[in-house]
Order: structure tokens, then sequence, then C-alpha cells
């Protein structure tokens, strides 16, 4: 266990001992929707709930740790613990109830201070995190796979605050240089392409899926990308998709396959990827339909398709 001198101790059993250890790689921060001191935070996970943080950090500057830092904590989703044994360390903030206003200056400090020993403590690498794995400091709404069902946590002022104060603090502090805005590169850009053009596809044939337009990213060095259809599809037929990659000489590289099984009335199926891209590339999405009954040889409709996710230059 690793435990945070500049925090209060606040042990929370059995999880402290319970819990299973982690590789601590990556910082989230969220706000816990209401304006609770550090000693009322800890309260509620002790007797309200299975979910935990390593951290609560109120307004007046207290900082509570509940867990150690290579322990478990059960605030960020995907993010707990990986299979590889790695894991977020997390900390609530104090918000007011609608989780619309900025940390105050303690709060700010705090958060710095705290990034700066993870990194001195456990190599947590000076970047904002590129994808939902990739190590660095990040917040809570960055990346889907850090909530069960999808989250604006910390809110946009606290977003801001943190491309803004907070990140570059950290780095200025740990470095000893002068704090500046987070480059280009640090900051994804987002993805977001919607089409309600209705489209056939035929059985048992791959076809590339236009989203507004076939090429869902040009110029981009890594992404994070979704892709989800909705359509008119037989119960218990098949949808196969993948992503792939169109290089300048017109060859492919392909992603992996992820296959979906229709259910019954209209179909929402889900295909995901992440990676690394050249900027000369361009990033296509292709689709195929296989029915339950290989005779069947007609043609479904795809009604709409839409593309999220983030990317970096």
């Amino acid at each position: 266990m690793a435990w945070y001198p500049g925090a209060v101790k606040m042990e929370l059993q059995p999880e402290s001992d319970a819990q299973p250890a982690i590789r601590p790689t990556q910082f989230i921060v969220h706000s816990i929707i209401a304006p609770w001191t550090a000693r009322r935070t800890y309260e509620y996970w002790r007797d309200s709930t299975s979910l935990e943080s390593h951290f609560g950090v109120d307004y007046e500057g207290t900082v509570g740790q509940y867990i150690g830092t290579e322990t478990r904590a059960d605030a960020n989703a995907g993010a707990n613990r990986r299979s590889d044994g790695t894991g977020a360390v997390s900390a609530e903030t104090a918000s007011n109830t609608s989780g619309s206003d900025p940390w105050n200056d303690k709060q700010v400090e705090d958060l710095i201070a705290i990034g700066v020993w993870l990194h001195q403590t456990h190599g947590l690498p000076l970047r904002i995190c590129r994808s939902h794995s990739d190590p660095g400091y990040g917040y809570h709404s960055l990346f889907p796979q850090w909530s069960t069902s999808g989250t604006a946590c910390p809110g946009q002022a606290r977003i801001r605050q943190f491309k803004e104060v907070v990140f570059p603090g950290i780095v200025a502090r740990a470095t000893g240089k002068t704090p500046t805005p987070p480059q280009e590169d640090d900051v994804p850009h987002t993805l977001g392409l919607y089409d309600e053009t209705d489209r056939t596809l035929a059985p048992d044939k791959w076809t590339t899926l236009s989203i507004e337009s076939v090429d869902l990213l040009k110029g981009a060095s890594i992404y994070q990308a979704m892709v989800q259809v909705t359509g008119s599809v037989p119960e218990g037929s098949t949808l196969q998709g993948r992503f792939y990659h169109l290089r300048s000489d017109n060859t492919r590289w392909l992603g992996g396959i992820t296959e979906r099984v229709a259910t019954a009335g209209a179909t929402f199926a889900d295909f995901h990827n992440v990676g690394s891209i050249k900027p000369t590339e361009k990033l296509r999405f292709e689709i195929a339909y296989f029915p339950l009954d290989p005779d069947d040889m007609r043609a479904i409709t795809i009604t709409t398709a839409r593309c999220r996710g983030l990317y970096w230059k």
C-alpha cells in the first residue's frame, strides 16, 4: 500500500485489505455532486455504497485517503483494475449538487500536489491519457470505459480547469518549469458523425459504411472510435463489423472482426476499435450481414449509423 503524506488517513475496511492489488498507471479526477467534507465522503463510502475512491478532496483544503494507491478502488469502472494488474487512482472532489461549479483554489492546489506525488511515487507519465488504458492523467468523462453508463463528471468548468490549470500545474511542479497550456497532442479531439440515410445490405458481403462520408477520420495519429448501427435485422442473424485503414496506395490494414447477433425488434449493434494510424491513412468501417437461414437472400436495411470517439493528431 502507498499512502499520500498530505492526506488524512481514513482507511476503509474491509475494502482496504480485501480488494486486489493494482499497479497504478492513471490518475482520474471526479466530482461527487455534493458539498461534502473529506470525512463525510469517507462516511458515505463506509455506510452507503459498495463503491469508493482513493481520495476525497473537500472545499476547505483537506484531503482524505481511504485506500492505499496500490489497492483497487471502485470509482472508475473499466479502469479500476485491468487484466494486466494496472489500474487507476481516483479522487472525488466536493462540488455543488449540479456539478457545475469550478474547483476552488484549495482544491486545485490539492489536486496538483496529489498528481505530483503520484508521478514521483508510481511513475505516472506526465501526459493526458490518450486512450482508456494509456498511462497518464484524466477526468472521469474523458473515456466511456471509465464509467458504467456515461457521465459528464467532473463538469465542464472543471474539465476546462483540468486542461488549463491542474494538469499544466502538475507538469510544471514535477519538472520545475513554468506552467504552460497543454500541447495540442495531449488533448483529444472529438469524433461525432451521424447519418439517417437508409442503406441496404446484401447477405454475405462486406460493405463500406458511409456515415456522412466513407472517410470517418483523416490526419490522426491515435484514435478511439465506436460505430453503432440501427436496423431491421431478422432475429438470430449476424452482423459483423471491422474498422480498416485505407493507405495512399489503396491497400488496407484490417482490424479485428466484431460479431453481433440480432434480437427481436430493431437491432442496435456497436463496434469498437482503438489504435494508432498514420496521418496519410483514412479510417473506414465495413459491415457484413449473414442471415440465420443461409438460403435467405433478402437484403436488410440500416436506418441509422453513428460514429463517436476521440482522436489525437
